[in-house]
């Protein structure tokens, strides 16, 4: 699998996946997000794809969900992510905050692969409420 990133000039970047997928990447985060914006997306979207399959199992229905990532960074340089937390709204019928959480600490300790990359280095927490 190969992932090309291609300079655009200044700090920009077009990146393509292997699957012909592109986006932009501006490390000033003037004309796209800048790359620690795309991890945390990736991050949030990751994490949201198994909370969303893991209440669905459970046989709730889930009609809409959103993923609210804030952050801490370290105090010295470079700063870097110290916290995350993935805060899960959801809204749909039969399920709780409880549901939720308990589905979102699952996916972040069992499943989602860029939870399970970064979570050596980043404390990730879970908060959830519904819609």
């Amino acid at each position: 699998m190969s992932i090309n990133v291609k300079w655009s000039g200044d700090c920009r970047f077009k990146v393509t996946t292997e699957n012909g997928f592109g986006f932009d990447v501006d490390a000033t985060s003037k004309q796209a997000p800048c790359p620690t914006e795309v991890l945390l997306s990736a991050l949030g979207s990751c994490s949201a794809t198994d909370v969303v399959l893991l209440l669905q199992e459970q046989g709730f229905e889930v009609v809409s969900l959103e993923n609210k990532v804030t952050f801490t960074l370290t105090e010295t340089e470079p700063r870097l992510y110290k916290t995350a937390n993935l805060h899960f709204v959801v809204g749909g019928s039969g399920f709780s905050e409880s549901n939720i959480l308990l589905a979102a600490q699952e996916a972040v300790a069992k499943h989602c692969h860029v939870c399970l990359m970064l979570s050596p280095t980043i404390e990730i927490t879970c908060s959830a409420e519904v819609r």
